[in-house]
């Protein structure tokens, strides 16, 4: 997205995935490049990435956007401070849960984070964690197995086979989004009080209220009112997961006065944000 200094939008576009941390470099380079066909020359320009987590990798980043906007003031982010800049003011806490999960806040100036870790090591309450709940569910028990899971895996994984479904999974190389898909059918199942489905609902949603615990306890504790807003494209999936999250938090922080709302601007709002922060700066 593309504006100017009144906030008027000039250009939007769209491609590929730029995960700095999976996406092959020269896909990368050429998804970003694609993105911007037809954009006019900027001044500032903010990447917010995924797979941002070290400053080697911020420099690759900012590599790619200054070969795209050579005459550009660029900048390098993590793509949850896009999400974190979309929220509206006042937040104190942003958490994201879409393939992955992670909690935000901006605390003294500074951007600090708990949870992500990735599917392997963490994203507590991730569409990845319930797509690969339905589907072992599905393994276990195929003839058990509701419409709606199956349906789901026919339109995502392309087969209801066991042997292929885990085949698809392992060849994907992408294992967690291709699974998040899969999402949306678990919430409908636990709206229809699938037990398999209530009971993934509860535990992940009570696993990621840990995570805000944490983080209240280490970069809010002496705060008692706070305000969380949800970003990501979980949140979109049914509001059983809004209501248990919810539900979970009001557990483990009951003792402070807690708002909870759903982001209404998509990141990218944020991350042209970050930009006129630049432009402000200079």
């Amino acid at each position: 997205m593309a504006v100017d200094s009144s906030g008027s939008i000039l250009y939007q576009g769209h491609s590929g995935a730029a995960n700095l941390a999976t996406t092959p470099e020269q896909r990368l380079r050429r998804n970003l490049i694609h993105a911007v066909e037809g954009c006019p020359g900027a001044d500032y320009v903010c990447g917010c990435f995924a797979g941002l987590v070290s400053d080697p990798i911020r420099m690759v980043g900012l590599q790619h956007l200054k070969y795209v906007f050579p005459d550009a003031v660029v900048r390098a982010e993590p793509d949850y401070t896009a999400a974190l800049y979309a929220c509206p003011p006042g937040t104190d806490i942003c958490v994201i849960a879409g393939t992955g999960s992670l909690v935000a806040s901006r605390v003294d100036g500074q951007i600090v984070k708990s949870g992500g870790g990735g599917y392997i090591l963490g994203d507590e309450g991730s569409s990845y964690q319930y797509g690969r709940e339905l589907v072992l569910q599905y393994l276990r028990y195929p003839s058990e197995s509701t419409q709606t899971a199956r349906a789901a895996i026919a339109e995502f994984l392309k087969t209801s086979d066991p042997g292929e479904i885990i085949s698809t999974v392992y060849r994907s190389g992408t294992p967690a989004p291709l699974l998040g898909k899969l999402a949306r059918a678990l919430g409908q199942d636990a709206a229809e009080s699938q037990p398999y489905a209530v009971a993934s609902v509860r535990r992940h949603m009570d696993d990621l209220a840990e995570i805000v615990r944490i983080h209240v306890k280490r970069f809010l504790p002496e705060q008692s009112r706070i305000s969380i807003c949800l970003s990501g494209g979980l949140w979109k999936a049914g509001p059983i997961f809004k209501d248990a999250f919810a539900s979970a938090l009001r557990n483990t922080l009951s003792k402070r006065e807690l708002t909870i709302t759903r982001i209404t601007k998509p990141p990218l709002h944020g991350a042209v944000e970050l930009a006129r922060e630049m432009m402000i700066g200079n």
